[in-house]
């Protein structure tokens, strides 16, 4: 009898050993050596450099004279850019600061240089400022006249700027230089670049592509996009929808809060823009500035739900 309980202990005792044995085994299998800083380097290396590589094919992959495969193309290459920075500051833990700095530094070229060639493309000088002529009397629109269709505004103060979707038809609009304005934009623009904007408030129909801001202040944003880019803008808040991450640059005290601005076309726009609107990423925001991990961004924050803004008339 003892002899058979001393056996069965046994048997336990080997199985269990047994098991500990192969759960070591399966754990030394799976485990990757990921945070070296060899490992970083060479795989910080192969996606820079295929995202060179596309960069360097473009005139091969590009279809000639279409505007949203070209635009379709390098925003690919800016979402290779944004995970790849994210694969940066994931590293960061382990990374000598140096290191951190320099990756950084080649990244905000490598973007630049697509943004370079983007403009190759797409150049901006397409949707200038157009003066409109007096004679307009037979003209029946007062917000536009139909013959000169306006996609932008700029140098204007203390206006209320509208567009409508006649005017956007999935085109890019380009709003620089007001202070104190209010902007409704109608429809579903491709793009939406906004420059030197103080004190104004933005809505904007969904936007099929990306929103560009840069050196803005105390403004509010209100639009659906499916990319966001921040650069050097201070003490604004965006009610945003967006599909992927935001990204924020050289920014200090920006709010973000979910969209809310409500008309009537919103659905059919929408569709029209290839967004989804139960889709919506507002609060992962990506700040190229700041690099640790373990601690949040001062340079972002999420706007307090009583501190919200619920209605928009303008």
């Amino acid at each position: 009898m003892a002899d058979s309980v001393r056996e069965r202990l046994e048997r336990r005792n080997e199985e269990r050993l047994a098991a500990i044995e192969k759960r070591k085994a399966d754990k030394e299998s799976n485990e990757q050596p990921t945070e070296t800083t060899d490992y970083f380097e060479t795989t910080f290396a192969k996606e820079k450099g295929a995202i060179e590589d596309l960069l360097s094919k473009r005139a091969s992959l590009i279809e000639p004279g279409n505007k949203m495969h070209a635009t379709e193309f390098f925003e690919s290459l800016t979402d290779k850019c944004q995970k790849l920075q994210k694969f940066v500051s994931d590293s960061a833990m382990f990374l000598p600061s140096r290191q951190i700095k320099v990756s950084q530094d080649i990244l905000k070229a490598l973007q630049q240089e697509i943004n370079e060639k983007r403009e190759e493309y797409m150049p901006k000088k397409k949707f200038t400022f157009k003066a409109r002529k007096k004679e307009q009397k037979q003209d029946r629109c007062p917000l536009y006249n139909r013959k000169t269709i306006l996609r932008d505004f700029k140098g204007l103060t203390a206006q209320t700027l509208t567009m409508m979707p006649e005017q956007v038809k999935s085109q890019d609009v380009t709003l620089r230089g007001l202070h104190n304005c209010n902007i409704i934009v109608y429809g579903a623009p491709s793009a939406l670049l906004m420059n030197k904007l103080t004190d104004c408030t933005v809505l904007c129909g969904p936007v099929s592509g990306a929103v560009f801001i840069e050196d803005c202040s105390t403004c509010n944003f209100v639009f659906p996009c499916h990319q966001l880019r921040v650069h050097s803008t201070t003490d604004s808040n965006f009610y945003l929808h967006v599909t992927s991450r935001a990204i924020v640059e050289d920014c200090s005290n920006v709010g973000f809060a979910p969209f809310n601005w409500k008309y009537e076309a919103l659905e059919s726009d929408f569709q029209i823009a290839g967004l989804s609107p139960l889709e919506n990423n507002w609060s992962l925001v990506n700040d190229f500035n700041w690099l640790k991990t373990d601690e949040p961004s001062p340079n972002w924050f999420v706007i307090p739900e009583d501190q919200r803004k619920d209605k928009w008339i303008l």
